[in-house]
This record gives C-alpha cells, sequence and structure tokens, in this order.
C-alpha cells in the first residue's frame, strides 16, 4: 500500500500560499487565526466553502512557516497604515469630528 499525500497547499510564482483551488490565501486564514483567536471550525462557519482538511492545511502551513509568514503580516499591517495615513480624514470623518467636538461643548 502506498501512502498519498494530500497538501491542499500550493505556492505561486511569486511565493505566496494558496488553498488549492481557492482564491483563498494562507495567510488569511493565519491572519483569522491569530487576529481574532479563531479555531479551524469558526473559520469554517466563516469560510464555508473551504473543507475543514483545507483550513487544517493552511494552519498547519503556517505554523510550519511562522516565522516567515509573521514577519508578512507585520509589512502588511505597516503597508495599511501607512496607506490610511496617507489618505488623511475623510470627509465623512471629519464631519463625525465637527459634531462630536460641537456635542462636547
Amino acid at each position: 500500500m502506498t501512502a498519498e499525500t494530500l497538501t491542499h497547499i500550493h505556492r505561486d510564482a511569486a511565493g505566496t500560499a494558496w488553498i488549492d483551488d481557492t482564491g483563498v490565501k494562507v495567510i488569511q486564514i493565519a491572519q483569522e487565526h491569530i487576529g481574532h483567536g479563531w479555531s479551524a471550525d469558526t473559520i469554517h462557519e466563516n469560510h464555508p466553502a473551504l473543507t475543514l482538511a483545507q483550513i487544517h492545511a493552511a494552519l498547519a502551513w503556517f505554523y510550519d512557516h511562522q516565522e516567515e509568514m509573521e514577519k508578512e503580516m507585520s509589512v502588511r499591517e505597516t503597508t495599511a497604515r501607512a496607506l490610511l495615513t496617507s489618505l488623511g480624514e475623510s470627509p465623512a470623518q471629519h464631519r463625525f469630528r465637527q459634531i462630536k467636538a460641537a456635542d462636547a461643548l
């Protein structure tokens, strides 16, 4: 009998890890697991198109490549913060701040 290996994960040409046959990156699942503290079952509830096997494979991939993936998460967070800062205050945020300031008087 030959053992069958099912990974459910592949890397694209840029090195990004994806769950096979989906548009879901492994880092997305890892961020939900780490950021929200979600279990595999909770992730499955929020991503019913993914199988539990795919989710567990993504989490296993994350833990096998944890240092690399945590660095990528940090870069993503820094980039997002810089983008939000560069965009400045939206008209809605400006108006809300005016209303709060007026209410404080």
